[in-house]
């Protein structure tokens, strides 16, 4: 049986659940135990909005103290003032000076020893309640002695899993069709980025495959495609050739869509296609 902790929507309006160690749930027990005090239940307290600038519902909040007559949520600026002092009481410093906490700065060095420690990114964003991978990627610091202890132990399990023998040498015919699959790679509008060994399913119809990763240089190519496939559509509309029109029509759907991909690498600032040039 494994207990979980329930994390009710927050700013992404997403619940969810968290897998808890037992000295977790012994440190919640005992934090509800004195919340409780002499009650049989937590007693209910009201939290402070800062930026709304008004005072919430009374509910049985865990973290919560005295202020008055009143029970009320300890608030942000109260923990970071204890969570200082303590390292003050610690001696923690940096370079002479005294290290400033804030709460999120725990929420971030969980994530990043959790993801040095081997934990799957995406494992981790689920814990952190991200929706966005790059925004748990922008918790993690990744240092290259870890990088490269990780890719090694990697390679060191996937080797042992592989059967006996299968490390051989490649034959020349396979690295030359290893080579030939990345030379076909480039194409007129840029590159296809299909992986390994597979076949191309839209017979180089590139507009339409979403592999295809376009080179702004190519935007002009890609404008002229667009003005004649326009121009053949009003044809065939007028000589009623209705599966000229689908086809035509479907076609500049797509060649609008590389259009856009193009134009937004160059707002970028940035051509891959040109570095790899000058490289």
């Amino acid at each position: 049986m494994v207990p979980l902790l329930h994390i009710v929507p927050s700013k992404t309006d997403c619940e969810r659940l968290v897998p808890m160690t037992p000295e977790l749930v012994q440190v919640l027990l005992a934090v509800l135990r004195r919340a409780k005090g002499s009650n049989d239940h937590v007693p209910l307290s009201v939290r402070y909005d800062v930026t709304e600038k008004v005072h919430g519902q009374p509910f049985p909040h865990l973290f919560a103290r005295k202020v008055g007559t009143r029970q009320e949520v300890v608030s942000g600026h109260y923990l970071r003032g204890i969570i200082n002092h303590l390292a003050v009481v610690a001696g923690l410093s940096d370079a002479g000076q005294p290290i400033r906490f804030t709460p999120h700065d725990f929420r971030r060095l969980f994530a990043t020893d959790a993801v040095n420690g081997g934990l799957p990114l995406h494992i981790a964003a689920a814990l952190l309640g991200h929706l966005n991978l790059d925004t748990t990627r922008g918790y993690t610091a990744v240092f290259p002695e870890h990088l490269i202890t990780a890719h090694q132990a990697f390679i060191e399990r996937r080797r042992q899993l592989r059967p006996i023998g299968e490390d051989r040498i490649a034959e020349d015919d396979e690295w030359s069709e290893f080579e030939q699959h990345f030379l076909l790679r480039r194409v007129a509008l840029g590159e296809c980025h299909r992986p390994y060994g597979t076949p191309c399913v839209h017979e180089h119809a590139c507009t339409r495959c979403r592999f295809l990763r376009v080179d702004p240089a190519q935007l002009g190519r890609i404008d002229e495609m667009t003005e004649n496939a326009e121009q053949r559509l009003v044809e065939a509309k007028d000589r009623a050739w209705l599966g000229e029109v689908a086809a035509l029509e479907e076609s500049i759907k797509h060649l609008r869509i590389r259009q856009t991909e193009a134009q937004q690498r160059l707002s970028h600032g940035s051509n891959p296609f040109t570095e790899q040039k000058q490289e």
